[in-house]
């Protein structure tokens, strides 16, 4: 199963993305609601998808936007 998130804000730099699930990471992007931010909000993301065998990651350019996915292996429960 695979869900995709697609956002129209600046768009997150190569140097960003690399840092994007790390725990209180602060990127040099600003959040566009001037909302806070602690840092911890991907990092914990990352941490439950992986526990459910899943995984995420972040596609984007500077200008562009940016496309967060997440992919969960779908179970074959045929008894067959």
């Amino acid at each position: 199963m695979r869900c995709e998130i697609q956002d129209e804000g600046p768009g997150l730099s190569e140097s960003d993305q690399q840092k994007l699930f790390g725990k209180i990471t602060r990127l040099t992007a600003k959040p566009t609601g001037s909302e806070l931010s602690t840092g911890l909000g991907l990092f914990i993301v990352k941490k439950l998808v992986n526990a459910m065998n899943g995984k995420v990651w972040c596609e984007s350019e500077l200008g562009q936007g940016a496309t967060f996915i997440v992919e969960f292996p779908i179970a074959n429960n045929d008894k067959d």
